[in-house]
């Protein structure tokens, strides 16, 4: 299994840089943590649910769900605004769903709109914007939120987990050797190319193994939203 400690080593072997001082131990955490990002960001195109997690709320008589304010049940913050903490952090919403009190499977899956009016003219849609979904009409029941959660990766550590994608954890290296190679001013052709072959065989085997993700997804770190 690939842990931080190996690809940081690996990363340090593509920029084969002899003085440590110009790429010292600070810098290097800094490139893989925006790496990193950009390795998730490439998986969830394909398959927003590899990095969810839910969250869980008990709805009685209520129009709205607040993310910065309602706590899940089971946890001590909330999942959005300064209460948060890393780890837990909504990055990107996924779905919305309520579930059966019977059988815990999903009761009535939601559909979310971009606004107002798609809002009215849909029962079973949702608004999400500013932290707060907004429901058609009041509504009760056990609710969860499907979301991925900020990155929690200590890029510092020798043999740190990253995550269950270790079939192309050398991918991180990669994305993090393109911050390196902003900063050196020169790109390696070699690397680059081997860095579009390893995208196109992740996206193969994230397509593979997944149905199919979720109708839609907002990226609320900088509100774009893909469907």
């Amino acid at each position: 299994m690939a842990t931080t400690g190996y690809v940081a080593d690996l990363l340090r072997t593509y920029i084969d840089e002899p003085d440590q001082t110009f790429v010292n131990t600070d810098r290097l955490v800094k490139f893989l943590q925006v790496g990193y990002q950009e390795f998730r960001y490439q998986a969830m195109q394909v398959d927003p649910n590899i990095f969810s997690t839910t969250a869980a709320y008990e709805l009685t008589d209520a129009s709205q769900l607040d993310l910065a304010s309602a706590v899940p049940t089971g946890a001590a913050t909330p999942i959005i605004g300064s209460l948060a903490v890393a780890g837990s952090q909504l990055e990107m919403l996924v779905s919305l769903y309520t579930q059966d009190a019977t059988s815990s499977a999903p009761a009535m899956v939601y559909s979310q709109t971009q606004s107002l009016e798609g809002l009215r003219s849909s029962g079973s849609s949702f608004l999400f914007t500013d932290g707060i979904i907004m429901f058609p009409y009041r509504v009760s029941g056990s609710f969860r939120v499907v979301y991925v959660p900020s990155a929690s990766v200590d890029w510092s550590l020798a043999a740190g987990f990253i995550d269950n994608l270790t079939l192309f954890h050398d991918l991180i290296a990669l994305y993090s050797y393109k911050q390196y190679s902003i900063m050196d001013a020169a790109e390696n052709g070699p690397l680059v190319g081997q860095l579009g072959k390893r995208e196109q065989e992740m996206r193969y085997y994230l397509n593979s193994r997944s149905t199919g993700g979720a109708n839609y997804v907002q990226d609320v770190s900088s509100n774009r939203y893909w469907t």
